[in-house]
């Protein structure tokens, strides 16, 4: 195999390797402190990320639509909690090792990837 080829092959694997990688700068748990990790009676539960679905604050939320601009993802989450059935926009964006969140259109702070 010529040294193009190899190029051309390992160009196309680190390409179809790229969305999951930033998929995965996502996905997780999210808090402002190692004692939200914990999520207990008292204390606030952190941001739950998946690749189909985020939980926070009591809502639970199918992600219906996602696109990213530049390093932020935008979400339509299709969410449910104690407050009934309603569709909430959610931003998330990484930066310095944190998730910058705005969540139903209020910004949230910075929270910081559990152990």
């Amino acid at each position: 195999m010529s040294l193009w080829k190899c190029a051309a092959v390992a160009a196309m694997l680190a390409a179809a390797g790229a969305p999951a990688r930033a998929a995965d700068v996502l996905t997780g748990r999210w808090a402002a402190d190692q004692a939200a990790c914990e999520g207990g009676f008292f204390t606030p539960s952190p941001l739950v990320v998946t690749s189909y679905a985020v939980r926070w604050q009591g809502d639970t939320c199918r992600i219906g639509r996602m696109y990213k601009a530049g390093e932020t993802t935008y979400i339509q989450a299709f969410c449910w909690g104690a407050t009934g059935e309603r569709s909430i926009p959610v931003s998330l964006h990484p930066h310095a090792g944190r998730l910058q969140v705005t969540w139903d259109r209020a910004p949230r702070g910075d929270l910081r990837r559990c152990q």
